[in-house]
């Protein structure tokens, strides 16, 4: 396997993901490799269907991307205070499905490998709502490490 130089880091803020962050901090200070984490906001989990266009685009998006800014530069912080060089990029994911922006960020900045954190939904809600760790894993053009909560 070739060395590993830049890791793609998704995350969202849960405890789940900072479990993934820490291994990845981990695998990027013993490679010499740097990190880039990587947040979605996906809108549609934000709309509720009372608030009007204008309201969304004034309010509620722009908070989105303040709290996701926040998220990011923390986990930054963690990454850089190991002495691993670590960047960030937030993006929404519009009409497309997270599998797919994750996949293709990896792309646009040739990531060596993605990590992230799964939730473990099991059963109904697996079926219900999918899981997202398992399409990135499906989709992803480089090796993902699924680290479970």
């Amino acid at each position: 396997m070739a060395s590993v130089q830049q890791i793609l880091v998704p995350v969202d803020g849960s405890p789940t993901s900072v479990k993934a962050l820490e291994t990845a901090i981990e695998l990027a200070r013993l490679n010499k490799a740097r990190l880039r984490l990587l947040y979605v906001i996906d809108e549609l989990d934000y709309v509720n269907g009372f608030e009007t266009a204008k309201a969304y685009y004034e309010q509620t998006l722009p908070f989105m991307h303040t709290d996701g800014e926040r998220l990011l530069a923390q986990m930054c912080s963690l990454a850089e205070a190991k002495g691993v060089v670590c960047d960030s990029v937030l993006l929404e994911s519009g009409v497309d499905r997270l599998c797919d922006v994750v996949a293709e960020h990896a792309r646009q900045v040739h990531a060596d490998m993605i990590v992230l954190g799964s939730h473990g939904r099991r059963g109904l809600n697996r079926v219900l709502m999918g899981s997202d760790a398992e399409q990135i894993v499906r989709h992803a053009p480089v090796p993902v490490l699924v680290i479970k909560g």
